[in-house]
C-alpha cells in the first residue's frame, strides 16, 4: 500500500471529522467528487457511507418508537456515542495513515 501524503491524510481524516455534522451527505459528496480521481478518498468516503448507511436508519427507527417506549431514547443516545467514538478512531487511523474500517454493514466495497 502506497504511503499518502500527510495532506492526503488529514484531508480524508477531516472528511470523516465533519460526517459528524453531515452525516452521510459529505461522504457521498468526496465519493462522487474522488471516485475517478484519488482511490484514497474514495475508500474513505465508501467507509463513511458504510458507517452512516447502517447507524442512521436505526437512528430515525429508534427516534420514531421512543414516544412509545422510553428505553428507545437511552439506545438512541448510546447509537450517537458509539458512532462519534468510531469516527474519532477511523480520523485517528486514517491521520496516521493506518487502515481502519468501521464494524458495519458493508453496503460498498473497500479496497484498502
Amino acid at each position: 500500500m502506497k504511503k499518502e501524503s500527510l495532506l492526503n491524510r488529514g484531508l480524508a481524516s477531516l472528511m470523516h471529522l465533519f460526517s459528524l455534522l453531515l452525516t452521510f451527505i459529505l461522504p457521498i459528496l468526496v465519493y462522487l467528487i474522488s471516485k475517478n480521481k484519488n482511490k484514497y478518498f474514495a475508500d474513505h468516503a465508501k467507509e463513511g457511507m458504510n458507517l452512516h448507511f447502517t447507524f442512521f436508519p436505526v437512528f430515525l427507527l429508534l427516534t420514531f418508537i421512543s414516544k412509545k417506549w422510553s428505553a428507545a431514547s437511552t439506545l438512541s443516545f448510546a447509537l450517537i456515542i458509539l458512532e462519534t467514538i468510531l469516527i474519532l478512531v477511523a480520523a485517528i487511523y486514517t491521520l496516521n495513515g493506518k487502515k481502519f474500517s468501521y464494524p458495519v454493514i458493508r453496503y460498498f466495497k473497500v479496497n484498502h
